[in-house]
């Protein structure tokens, strides 16, 4: 598979991926604008596909260190071109592995963050391309399987952001109480005003006490078919 060279947020990133398949999008850039990260955290992305969230967030916090986790061939090509072409050599490390064989030590991570599929095995269409449907269904991956990996990896007080279907926000609460994970700040997105949240980005702290946070909510558009907000265009220029 090829891959191919695309410049963000006006150019000040400069991004290797798929050329067909799974590339990245609005998702990715949300969630990177949601995490708050600072220089002394050990930091890391769980399925970090070509890097953007990563790379999004060193852009916004350029004193941080990430370390980002993929098991796919073809996204640690592109991580490695990207951490070269942005010049990210001390501060995004790539770690090829797979989470589901617990690659780190326990409570080894002061944050963690991640775009996980969204979809169950057989909900929603199939692509034609296998890569994508890694990334978008369960075919690897089972929520409450992930979640116990999470709260095993973080510190005590450790943070944990991502970003999900809404339709599954039920079932994503219940599986970070369960395993310690206290639901913090959550943000509602939705396509445009008046339609129904498609997303959620939601950050947990490791065994916190229960008090959260509903934040105003996040519209990708203005309208039905319309532009993008001020807000998700600023994201997307690199400005907000």
């Amino acid at each position: 598979m090829c891959i191919t060279l695309t410049p963000f947020l006006n150019g000040s990133l400069r991004v290797y991926q798929p050329e067909k398949g799974y590339r990245f999008s609005i998702d990715a850039v949300l969630l990177s604008y949601f995490l708050n990260l600072k220089p002394n955290e050990k930091i890391l992305e769980i399925g970090a596909g070509s890097g953007i969230i990563s790379l999004i967030a060193l852009k916004r916090f350029p004193k941080v260190k990430i370390y980002a986790l993929e098991i796919e061939p073809i996204f640690i090509k592109c991580l490695a071109k990207n951490r070269v072409e942005n010049k990210l050599e001390e501060s995004f490390f790539i770690i090829k592995g797979d989470i589901n064989k617990q690659p780190f030590k326990p409570e080894v991570f002061d944050v963690i963050f991640a775009n996980p599929p969204y979809f169950k095995f057989k909900a929603g269409r199939k692509s034609p391309y296998e890569i994508e449907n890694f990334a978008r269904k369960d075919l690897k991956f089972n929520l409450e399987k992930f979640i116990i990996k999470v709260s095993y990896l973080l510190k005590n007080r450790g943070k944990f952001y991502l970003i999900f279907t809404a339709f599954r926000l039920a079932e994503l609460i219940f599986f970070l109480k369960k395993y310690h994970l206290e639901p913090k700040t959550i943000r509602l997105v939705y396509s445009y005003p008046g339609s129904e949240a498609r997303l959620v980005l939601i950050s947990a702290v490791k065994n916190a006490g229960e008090e959260i946070r509903i934040l105003p909510p996040l519209y990708i558009y203005q309208y039905k078919k319309g532009p993008y907000t001020k807000e998700v265009e600023k994201m997307l220029k690199g400005s907000y």
